[in-house]
């Protein structure tokens, strides 16, 4: 019943907000963007990956060192499960494939997952209240500021507080991943500013100049769409939730929602694409190697 309400509410956000969009005009948008505009949003995007496969590497380099090439691997694998199955069931497959790459228990593979999903968290919280436009310029600072100041903090520090009989610390304590490295924090923050930096800049571009879209508006928009990863109720890959989220924060009139879900569903298509495809690419070159040996040995 919840993978079928997730289908629900995405496909009926989706249809709702396409019934104002011309998907004609959509298509002439995508062929007139400039070629280069594609080309680096997809150099960008897999930046992003490759951020979070040295953050894999880091996460269980306790445990077992693996290649740059399979922690990619195993990142594109598991964000195309999260993609294309409703609820974010798709996060089930991070246990099952860090088993098969690092050899780790169930325990500390849910452990892990769990962590690497509060430091997501925490980091977009972050980046959104510096980076938004209507926050004041001495309150981003500050922020900044004290955010740099906890990650510098001794690690015995940490240790002291987590080891406390508090309700909360002991709470807290089951999920958290106590191997991992502090680097992973910057990693997280690399690939959480690449891909706002692609959707900005995409949301930015093609919006027509009717629809009035400033570079602060898209940057609204872009954090917003992020943001809705977090409703607990949506479809599959966010389609229709992501959208929504994008013209609520973005600022544009409700007169213009078709025009501007027109522009972030072509944006959104086009990172799903690029994940996607990466994803496919990436599984048939990690196959081609072992295929050339085994028919060598026959």
């Amino acid at each position: 019943m919840r993978v079928l309400l997730g289908w629900a509410v995405g496909a009926g956000l989706l249809v709702l907000m396409l019934r104002a969009v011309d998907t004609r005009a959509l298509w002439a948008m995508a062929v007139q963007a400039p070629p280069w505009l594609w080309l680096a949003g997809a150099a960008l995007w897999w930046g992003s990956f490759v951020c979070r496969a040295a953050r894999m590497r880091q996460e269980w380099r306790w445990l077992r060192p693996v290649s740059l090439w399979t922690a990619l691997r195993l990142v594109l694998l598991h964000n195309a499960a999260v993609l294309l199955l409703p609820m974010r069931a798709g996060e089930l497959g991070y246990p099952l494939l860090v088993r098969q790459v690092f050899g780790a228990g169930w325990r500390d593979a849910v452990r892990s997952l769990m962590w690497l999903r509060i430091q997501d968290a925490v980091v977009l919280g972050l980046l959104a209240v510096v980076l938004w436009p209507q926050v004041p310029l001495l309150l981003r600072v500050a922020v900044a500021l004290a955010a740099l100041a906890v990650w510098l903090l001794p690690q015995r520090f940490w240790r002291w507080l987590l080891t406390r009989r508090h309700p909360l610390m002991r709470r807290l304590r089951p999920w958290l991943h106590h191997r991992s490295g502090s680097g992973g924090w910057w990693w997280s923050a690399g690939n959480w500013l690449l891909k706002l930096a692609v959707v900005t800049v995409l949301l930015h571009q093609l919006a027509p100049p009717d629809l009035g879209l400033a570079l602060a508006g898209a940057l609204r928009g872009a954090l917003g769409g992020e943001l809705a990863a977090l409703i607990p109720v949506q479809g599959p890959a966010g389609l229709g939730t992501y959208e929504a989220a994008v013209w609520a924060l973005s600022g544009v009139a409700a007169a213009q929602v078709g025009a501007l879900a027109g522009v972030a569903l072509l944006v959104h298509s086009f990172c799903l694409s690029v994940s996607l495809c990466f994803a496919a690419l990436w599984g048939l070159l990690a196959r081609w190697p072992a295929q050339a040996v085994a028919q060598s040995r026959t």
